[in-house]
């Protein structure tokens, strides 16, 4: 078991126990321990992309936040694929998670974006640009429930996907502002090659643990190889923490990447008007550090998944 998983345990029982003070002492001297421990540890943890607003209120207590790190807005609306999954806290809804539109009724977004939460706390806003101002272009989705992957593994982020269905209510009108993304052909092959370009979207923070953007971001970034990537991460304890159902983008010279609060979004290619999707954000060390590429799902890898679980 991870530190940082450790600690969370031990926050929430030191919080929510009523101890003797022995043992709340002896408690606080192994929390401190660990502390120490988890931050003195090599930084080359599993971040997941998550604002700080749910890292702070969820289990991932002690990875700090993320956004796209030097993008630009886009034009309002030209990316009509996209949704803002967004969390009630205080009865206010704020962004949590990025994600893409696959039907009226399907979300893709990551898996560690719901990872054991009520999906009543939840919902999705299509047709958004600026989440500070309200649109007569945005459709709002309640989430009815949500899958994600059975082998999803909230340590390592392998399988680091799932599908949310709105409920039969507040399914999506598709219009020009409101349209599903496309998938890669089952032909294309699993690993898109290094230095293809590819775009990343979103409304996360401009700086590891920023801000949220009001309005949405893109930058475009390379392709990073398998073998490249998993250099970069690897350490004494896993030299091959990027697996075959993960792919990698950005990385040298730095200053571009995703962040905190683009988890889920996605990573994909345009043509002519049409979109493509080959990744959804997931993890990375920090955002936009040099040599340090953003890992991201491979949709590729799980097509079959995605077409037994999808709703129409």
């Amino acid at each position: 078991m991870s530190p940082a998983r450790i600690i969370n345990l031990i926050f929430g029982s030191v919080f929510l126990e009523r101890m003797k003070p022995t043992q709340s002492k002896m408690r606080l001297i192994i929390l401190a321990g660990l502390i120490v421990c988890a931050y003195a540890a090599p930084q080359r943890t599993v971040l997941p992309r998550l604002p700080i607003s749910v890292i702070l209120n969820g289990k991932y207590q002690l990875i700090p936040e993320n956004k796209i790190v030097g993008g630009t807005e886009v034009t309002p609306n030209s990316l009509p694929f996209m949704i803002s999954l967004q969390r009630k806290f205080l009865n206010t809804f704020t962004h949590s998670c990025g994600g893409t539109i696959l039907s009226e009724s399907t979300i893709l977004t990551a898996a560690h974006c719901l990872d054991e939460v009520d999906p009543t706390l939840f919902r999705v806003i299509a047709g958004a640009h600026n989440l500070s101002v309200e649109s007569d272009m945005e459709q709002i989705g309640r989430l009815d429930n949500y899958t994600m992957h059975p082998d999803f593994n909230p340590i390592t982020l392998e399988n680091d996907i799932a599908l949310i269905y709105l409920t039969p209510r507040t399914i999506l009108n598709i219009s020009d502002t409101v349209q599903p993304i496309g998938l890669p052909p089952p032909t294309v092959d699993l690993d898109p090659p290094a230095g293809l370009m590819v775009t990343v979207a979103g409304w996360g923070t401009t700086s590891s643990g920023g801000d949220i953007s009001d309005v949405l971001l893109s930058i475009d970034i390379p392709i990073v190889s398998d073998d490249d990537c998993n250099s970069a991460y690897a350490g004494d304890y896993n030299t091959n923490p990027v697996k075959e159902s993960m792919m990698c983008a950005g990385g040298a010279p730095g200053g571009i990447d995703a962040c905190q609060g683009d988890s889920g979004g996605p990573l994909f290619t345009s043509d002519a008007g049409s979109f493509t999707q080959h990744g959804i954000v997931s993890w990375g060390r920090g955002c936009a550090l040099a040599d340090y590429p953003g890992v991201y799902t491979q949709v590729s890898y799980f097509l079959d998944w995605i077409n037994t679980e999808m709703m129409p």
